[in-house]
């Protein structure tokens, strides 16, 4: 039996170009039914159950029209904010193995100062020396 999903979007030309993930770009992000086990725990962090249900039927609109993109190389993943009734974050799993799915893995909400703090360290992090001495 096969999962059953739905494209939610495609990893941009930008966010590829941005950090160095061109194997990923226009690859489709997915959505599948496994999600609402992943999100589950975060439910009653949103503030509101308007705020969550909007939140998780807009995750195309967080995907193709953020607010702020991270890549957390620890986790392989991206990080899609944008604010619906409050900051929300989308967690899109990268996937190394060739023919797997790149998917929404969970969603929960965020505080803007978090965001800042992570666009703070990008810059700093773009602006420092990776290399060798």
């Amino acid at each position: 039996m096969s999962k059953v999903t739905k494209v939610v979007g495609k990893i941009s030309h930008e966010i590829a170009l941005k950090y160095d993930l061109h194997d990923y770009e226009n690859h489709n992000i997915v959505q599948s039914l496994d999600l609402y086990a992943h999100i589950q725990k975060h439910i009653s962090e949103f503030k509101s159950i308007d705020s969550y249900n909007n939140s998780v039927f807009n995750v195309d609109k967080i995907i193709n029209n953020p607010y702020f993109v991270y890549y957390d190389t620890n986790r392989n993943s991206l990080l899609y904010y944008k604010e619906i009734d409050e900051f929300t974050c989308v967690v899109v799993k990268l996937n190394i193995r060739k023919n797997k799915d790149i998917y929404v893995s969970t969603i929960y909400p965020v505080n803007k100062l978090k965001i800042e703090k992570l666009k703070r360290k990008q810059l700093i992090e773009k602006y420092t020396y990776q290399g060798e001495f």
